[in-house]
């Protein structure tokens, strides 16, 4: 390493090396050196997560690559509601008393990787995101919920690292207006309409051919297919940073074809963040693949995706979550 080197000009010389334009990163390096800023805390939105949690992982390692001091927060299982599994006799519906109450699980922070230089973190941290009081009934009888987990979670988290990552256990179409500072849709496409109604003709081919659509057209499907759960009842205004799109199969269209969804998606307010592509059935289905993530060319085929969204995410102040 140079001599008499600044930090800032160090973080942006490593980004360099996974693909990141050196002027970017050192501009947002000098940035971030002459103010510090509070961590963007982040929520990803999804219809469904379970063959998503390797790009969110990507993006992640991607991050701590490029130089960043990166935190995954991950929901444990509600412990009030395993608890009360069991609280109910099935034959006969009644109540039993319960003769302890549950112990929630203690909170586990483990570093999956970290450079040597000290540039560059990536840690995951599991703790219980809220708890629940049965003696402390709503207006409507139900327990009240008490996020004061979370809070303090973020609170200790906040000076240490320069994105947090929530990763809640269910729930991943709801967005977190409560503490997240932004957030980001994932749309998980299985199968690219790039053709409407296909027919099956009578012959010994059994051919299938369909109307080819436009891009402007094919934009269309995937918000009313990919994305409509973001306006469903009930639904909050949110500030949207982008969209990223993972693909389960091969694409069978060209990047001239992708390029015009993406001013599709452009023109209605969505920002396009770039596209992923994953197996249909991954061996780590529904959690992250920890293992995998401690080496170091873990992210590499998610590096564009993350540059871009840092990038997005970075030309916007971040602010701190409401407690």
């Amino acid at each position: 390493m140079p001599k008499n080197q600044s930090t800032a000009a160090q973080t942006a010389r490593r980004a360099s090396r996974t693909g990141e334009k050196y002027t970017q990163a050192l501009r947002r390096a000098q940035t971030s050196e002459a103010a510090p800023r509070p961590p963007h805390v982040l929520r990803f939105l999804a219809e469904r997560s379970g063959n998503l949690y390797r790009l969110v992982g990507g993006i992640a390692a991607a991050w701590a690559h490029s130089g960043q001091r990166v935190l995954l927060l991950e929901e444990t299982e509600d412990y009030w509601r395993t608890a009360m599994r069991g609280a109910f006799d099935r034959g006969s519906r009644r109540r039993k008393k319960a003769t302890e109450p549950a112990a929630p699980p203690e909170p586990v922070t483990s570093t999956l990787w970290a450079a040597p230089d000290g540039f560059g973190l990536l840690a995951h941290h599991t703790c219980v995101w809220e708890v629940r009081h049965p003696s402390r009934e709503s207006d409507r009888g139900l327990p009240r919920t008490d996020r004061s987990p979370l809070a303090v979670a973020l609170a200790d988290a906040r000076d240490t690292y320069d994105v947090i990552v929530l990763l809640p256990k269910t729930g991943w179409s709801y967005p977190d207006r409560e503490y997240a500072t932004t957030h980001v849709v994932l749309g998980e496409v299985d199968v690219f309409p790039h053709t409407d109604c296909r027919t099956a003709f009578p012959g010994p081919a059994q051919e299938e051919k369909g109307v080819p659509l436009s891009p402007e057209q094919s934009a269309a499907v995937l918000r009313e297919r990919c994305l409509g759960f973001l306006f469903g009842f009930p639904r909050l205004p949110i500030h949207l940073d982008g969209v990223i799109w993972q693909v389960n199969d091969e694409l069978p269209v060209d990047k001239n074809y992708l390029a015009g969804v993406d001013r599709d998606m452009d023109r209605a307010g969505l920002r396009p963040l770039g596209w992923a592509s994953a197996p249909l059935w991954p061996d780590q289905h529904r959690k992250l693949p920890l293992e995998e993530m401690k080496g170091p060319a873990f992210g590499w085929r998610s590096r564009t995706v993350a540059e871009r969204l840092r990038t997005a995410l970075d030309a916007r102040p971040a602010i701190l979550g409401t407690n």
